[in-house]
């Protein structure tokens, strides 16, 4: 399998590419408060981070798309709809923040029901969100309004961009790469041979290695 060189489905790929790892780290989140309690009592700062990365990541991904694709699709079609969408998801993340927030501060105040609660109340408008959003995006809706190869690309490059500069790497990074499945790891998303193999496992994720062992896969 290798990257798309039609920018209409790079865009396309690459929301669904980000959009399953979102939903990779929902699973990972809920399978633990339903199966494993006693353990992740035993190692909650480094569970409750993955959690706090989850929401990070979704959080950047959101803010990308309301910085620059919305506004782009906007022209000539109508993404207004996800714009709402996000709202709701961003109140359900807000809580399931502030739920975080407060079991850090005094892990005797944990309660792995109530997180899963609010992670339950979330999944459906997230996912539903999720999956529409890439129905939108299809290569084929996208020429049928009349969006032209060049600007296609210029989008794609400052997506590529603004995610090089926005979010915290040693949380957004790291948690991208372990929610990538390994037959893609060498294809999503495009980046030196140096940067997969050096810089983000064995410095990025790093700094938080404790998390990624909630994850569904490896960094590197």
């Amino acid at each position: 399998m290798s990257f798309p060189t039609d920018p209409f489905e790079q865009l396309h790929y690459n929301m669904v590419r980000a959009h399953q790892t979102f939903k990779l780290g929902y699973d990972a989140i809920l399978k633990n408060l339903e199966n494993n309690q006693e353990a992740i009592k035993s190692d909650l700062t480094n569970f409750l981070g993955y959690c706090q990365a989850w929401v990070i990541s979704i959080d950047t991904h959101h803010d990308s798309e309301e910085e620059i694709v919305f506004p782009f699709l906007n022209q000539k079609m109508d993404f207004e709809p996800e714009k709402e969408a996000h709202k709701v998801i961003h109140k359900g993340l807000s809580d399931i923040t502030a739920i975080v927030t407060q079991f850090k501060a005094d892990p005797s105040k944990f309660d792995p029901d109530h997180l899963k609660e609010n992670l339950v109340k979330l999944k459906d408008p997230l996912f539903e969100h999720l999956d529409v959003e890439v129905e939108h995006i299809k290569s084929s809706k996208l020429k049928e309004v009349g969006f032209g190869d060049a600007e296609l690309k210029d989008l794609n490059q400052r997506l590529d961009k603004y995610a090089q500069s926005h979010g915290d790497p040693f949380l957004v990074v790291p948690y991208m790469r372990s929610h990538t499945p390994p037959e893609l790891k060498n294809v999503w998303p495009p980046m030196p041979w140096v940067l997969r193999k050096v810089v983000i496992p064995y410095v990025l994720a790093w700094k938080h290695s404790g998390y990624w062992k909630y994850a569904p896969y490896s960094v590197s």
